[in-house]
């Protein structure tokens, strides 16, 4: 149990985690998160992330009454939204429930970022390196890095905006260009995104990350379950359209961390 896999967990609002409930605040066996404002390791339980300023000081959560446009433009990255359930903490117990290892999560995601505002360059890029450099560090102190990994959820606003296929594509390989070299981020896993548009500008996104996984090795889609979810009212948030609801998040992260797992080095029990 002495290593870590690192697992950092990017993206968007659905990413961030925008649900309409708090399921448990209990702590996730063998599992930890990164905090980069402290700068120290603690046990992983929603709600997971931090909300950092634009300039990496400590920022405010978003919570009822929260002028949105203003939250947007102060931060770089959030917390779940409202104090309630993310992903990250089913994806961290079902993957450190098959490999036997622990868990370091780094949460790293802001609600409606398009691809191009997490490259070199930007707000998004200073605070992703840094909180993994940070993070990486911080392990090493106590123990060994057994793999790290980039976990992406993102691609509604891209939809939005009517990127291309081919546009997609290209930023999503610069940013795992990027993550490599100053990371040293071996993979990268996709949750798929869904459909926000419901018109062709959603298909462009989903081929894209689709075709990135056949045809780089470093990509790894984790899971389609977005549409299953979609289909199913229980799984969605009620109150925000395109998002999904604590339930949902709950199984795309046991999904999509049991995915993760499997193609892992030196897993113990896959």
């Amino acid at each position: 149990m002495n290593g870590f896999d690192v697992v950092i967990f990017g993206g968007q609002s659905n990413m961030q985690g925008q649900s309409e409930a708090l399921l448990s605040r209990e702590p996730v066996p063998s599992a930890f998160e990164y905090k980069f404002l402290s700068d120290e390791i603690v046990p992983l339980r929603d709600p997971a992330g931090e909300d950092i300023r634009r300039d990496g000081t400590a920022g405010y959560p978003f919570r009822e009454g929260t002028e949105q446009s203003a939250w947007l433009a102060d931060h770089a990255a959030g917390s779940a939204c409202y104090g309630h359930t993310s992903l990250i903490p089913a994806f961290c117990a079902r993957c450190a429930a098959l490999t036997g290892r622990r868990v370091l999560a780094v949460p790293c995601a802001k609600g409606s970022t398009g691809i191009a505002d997490w490259l070199p360059g930007t707000d998004g890029w200073r605070i992703l390196a840094g909180k993994t450099a940070g993070a990486l560090r911080r392990v090493r102190d106590i123990g060994m890095v057994t793999s790290v990994s980039l976990v992406w959820l993102q691609g509604e606003s891209d939809a939005i905006a009517g990127r291309s296929k081919a546009y997609y594509k290209e930023k999503l390989r610069s940013l795992a260009d990027a993550l490599a070299r100053d990371a040293g981020v071996e993979r990268v896993g996709i949750i798929r995104v869904g459909h926000f548009t419901h018109d062709a500008r959603d298909g462009e996104i989903i081929e894209a990350q689709r075709e990135l996984c056949r045809e780089d090795a470093r990509f790894w889609l984790l899971t389609e379950l977005a549409d299953m979810l979609e289909a199913s009212p229980g799984y969605m948030n009620p109150h925000v359209e395109g998002h999904f609801g604590a339930r949902g998040l709950t199984l795309l992260g046991k999904a999509a961390g049991e995915a993760l797992a499997r193609v892992l080095p030196g897993r113990e029990t896959v």
